[in-house]
């Protein structure tokens, strides 16, 4: 694909922003996100054995996410290593049959290989664009598409907030937007643990309240079909909120 003058100046201008105006508020740290279903089929029984399994979900999905951002080059180059903070929580906690169905949103903090110490990505289109060339992962490239409103694919806050004004009159937007980007960030780095395992004993604990608070699961796993946690109960995690207001957003 050859690129016209327009399109190296809306390269030039989108690079600009993420580089300069931005300086990676989604990049560093990048967030992979999964939500994810995990079947307990006998209930409330053997939760401390049950452990394993709820750590092996963890692990395989940050393992996944790792394996997936590769560069794109003769020999592709993994931009990831271990994730630096996990954040994993339960979305919804439901009864079917015999069985406990945790629906988990895993959240893993990484820290590109490629990002500089002035948080630059070194591989981004703003240092290649004489090259007419982007190794970057297909999932890096597709974030940011100028024009992609909320809830779009390649929907980049910052982005949008700039508009398409080659001449950058948006600052202040843009600044606003980058605020909130890496206050989301730095929230959820906050909140999240250093390991899977630590990941894990935070889930295992929220089934153990979710249990004390369904007393019949411990001696009866038989419930009907479809029992969940209803949206004005206390939530699962403990905060002593409701779950609508607190996992259940």
């Amino acid at each position: 694909m050859k690129w016209t003058d327009d399109d190296k100046k809306s390269k030039a201008h989108y690079s600009r922003i993420c580089t300069e105006e931005c300086g990676g508020a989604c990049c560093d740290p990048w967030w992979g996100i999964i939500s994810y279903p995990l079947v307990k089929p006998d209930g409330a029984a053997n939760l401390d054995a049950w452990r394993k399994v709820l750590l092996g979900s963890i692990t395989e999905r940050a393992l996944r996410i790792s394996r997936a951002y590769v560069t794109k080059e003769a020999q592709p180059k993994r931009l990831f290593c271990s994730p630096e903070r996990y954040n994993v929580k339960v979305q919804e906690i439901a009864v079917e049959g015999n069985a406990l169905v945790l629906t988990l949103l895993a959240m893993f903090s990484f820290r590109c290989r490629y990002i500089g110490k002035s948080n630059e990505c070194t591989i981004h289109p703003s240092l290649t664009i004489d090259t007419e060339r982007d190794i970057r992962p297909d999932q890096c490239g597709f974030l940011g598409v100028p024009g992609a409103g909320p809830g779009e694919s390649g929907h980049c806050r910052i982005i949008y907030e700039a508009g398409t004004d080659a001449t950058l009159e948006n600052e202040a937007k843009i600044a606003q937007a980058v605020k909130r980007e890496r206050e989301v960030s730095l929230n959820h780095q906050q909140s999240g643990v250093a390991t899977a395992e630590e990941a894990a004993d935070r889930i295992l604990a929220e089934v153990r309240r979710y249990v004390k608070l369904h007393p019949g699961l411990q001696a009866d796993t038989t419930a009907k079909p479809g029992v969940k946690t209803g949206r004005n109960e206390p939530c699962v995690c403990g905060s002593g909120k409701k779950f609508k207001k607190c996992c259940g957003k």
